[in-house]
């Protein structure tokens, strides 16, 4: 069971929309919630695996590697 969900990030992720993640659960909620449904691709795919990694890890590499993949998910969408 992933017990690393409230690490914080390295840097926080702000959007456009003013919104900004400080966890990795704030990624995992905002990639689940808004793009779950019909935005399927690598990019997603590649930032779930790794924050599920990374929560259950809880090592420093593990979330700046999962902080990177979500920064490449949301740079592909145009949303950073």
């Amino acid at each position: 069971m992933a017990r690393f969900w409230e690490t914080q990030l390295i840097r926080p992720i702000w959007l456009h929309d003013g919104s900004w993640l400080a966890t990795l659960g704030d990624c995992g909620r905002v990639l689940l919630h808004r793009f779950a449904e019909g935005e399927k691709g690598p990019e997603l795919d590649n930032a779930l695996k790794a924050l599920i990694g990374a929560a259950e890890a809880g090592r420093p590499e593990d979330i700046a590697f999962a902080e990177r993949q979500v920064r490449l998910f949301f740079e592909v969408r145009a949303l950073l």
